[in-house]
């Protein structure tokens, strides 16, 4: 059985678009663990006693090794993986300046992609609300 959390609060899960050259970064999962192959924007969950922006930076430099300069508060919305019992807030970041050669340090693969051809790509179903939003606000067009 699943461990739930005492309190039944979701879990905080903060994720970084980035951007460069008018396109943004997308991330295949690995083909073990949760959700196989699946794309998602690097990030990860918030630990406790820690703030959405520093557990961002902090997963950035370990999934891709790269540092934030400038980020700017995009979308949060709650989420539920029912079939994992699996409650989340999702936060998502802008994010239009970062420093240090990226590196592919814990996905399958790394892919800069036009805002446009999101939908083309197998997504987390938690990532749909926000791909679409990107998709309606694409700051490029």
């Amino acid at each position: 059985m699943l461990e739930q959390k005492i309190n039944n609060q979701p879990t905080t899960v903060v994720g970084g678009i980035i951007y460069q050259n008018k396109k943004i970064l997308i991330c295949q999962r690995k083909e073990v663990g949760d959700h196989p192959l699946k794309w998602e924007f690097p990030g990860g969950k918030v630990r406790d006693f820690e703030e959405n922006q520093e557990a961002l930076r902090r997963e950035l430099k370990e999934e891709l090794n790269i540092e934030i300069i400038e980020m700017s508060f995009f979308d949060e919305y709650l989420y539920e993986y029912k079939e994992l019992s699996k409650k989340l807030k999702l936060v998502f970041y802008h994010i239009f300046q970062f420093e240090g050669e990226m590196q592919n340090l814990v996905h399958h693969q790394l892919k800069w992609i036009d805002i446009s051809n999101l939908s083309d790509y197998d997504f987390l179903e938690g990532d749909h609300k926000i791909i679409n939003k990107l998709i309606q606000n694409d700051p490029h067009i």
